[in-house]
């Protein structure tokens, strides 16, 4: 996948629903995303209070 511009084949990254899957998929697309996000900020939050507490001194 290339940092800048557009990917070869933009349709192999577009996210499908199979018939039947309708609103329980994309809630549960939306909540892994969103659990995802908090993980990362709470990381970055743990790593950010160790990179201040190591330069402080």
């Amino acid at each position: 996948m290339p940092l800048f511009g557009k990917p070869k084949n933009p349709e192999e990254h577009r996210y499908y629903l199979l018939p039947g899957q309708g609103r329980g998929a994309r809630k549960k697309h939306r909540q892994h995303i969103l659990a995802g996000l908090i993980v990362g900020a709470i990381a970055g939050a743990l790593v950010g209070a160790l990179l201040w507490s190591m330069n402080r001194r």
